[in-house]
């Protein structure tokens, strides 16, 4: 074979590939593989949650009067946190509010303080640093509510199994 054609189908079978995936791309015409159940926090806030040692948190702030969608939050939190079993040591759950009692779930830590970036009807799922990261829309009914807990399970137990903190 002579020099010259072998180096043109050369080119060509190189540069066939890299133009289609340029296509592929550009075009849109694949739909891009995401794992994650709950959607990704656009904006970036930190809460100062002061554990002893780094731990992961699902959080909930209440809206001042606590409604339907509120008692499904917190059965929903309250659930999920019961679910984690043997991962329960690595993550914490609470509920961000002053004047608020959440004494029928038993899982749950109160702590005194508020973030006005934080929606009332959404549950939080926040790293060891402190850092908001993904949320969970929350519903006033109760299959859905259990639905929003699986996905936030299977969420954290990914995080938990490659995380190195927490």
């Amino acid at each position: 074979m002579k020099a010259k054609p072998f180096f043109t189908i050369f080119i060509v079978m190189s540069a066939v590939p890299l133009i289609l995936a340029f296509l592929v791309l550009k075009l849109g015409w694949f739909t891009p593989g995401a794992t994650n159940k709950g959607e990704f926090v656009a904006f970036e806030t930190s809460l100062n949650l002061q554990h002893e040692r780094p731990t992961w948190a699902i959080v909930y702030q209440p809206s001042d009067n606590c409604d339907v969608t509120c008692s499904e939050q917190l059965y929903g939190l309250n659930q999920t946190y019961i679910a984690l079993g043997k991962l329960q040591k690595r993550v914490e759950a609470y509920v961000l509010s002053d004047g608020f009692s959440a004494a029928e779930y038993s899982h749950l830590k109160l702590k005194p303080i508020t973030n006005q970036n934080l929606q009332a009807d959404h549950l939080y799922l926040v790293d060891p640093l402190g850092k908001v990261i993904m949320q969970y829309k929350g519903s006033t009914e109760r299959d859905e509510t259990i639905q929003t807990s699986k996905d936030l399970l299977a969420d954290i137990k990914k995080l938990l199994k490659y995380a190195r903190v927490g």
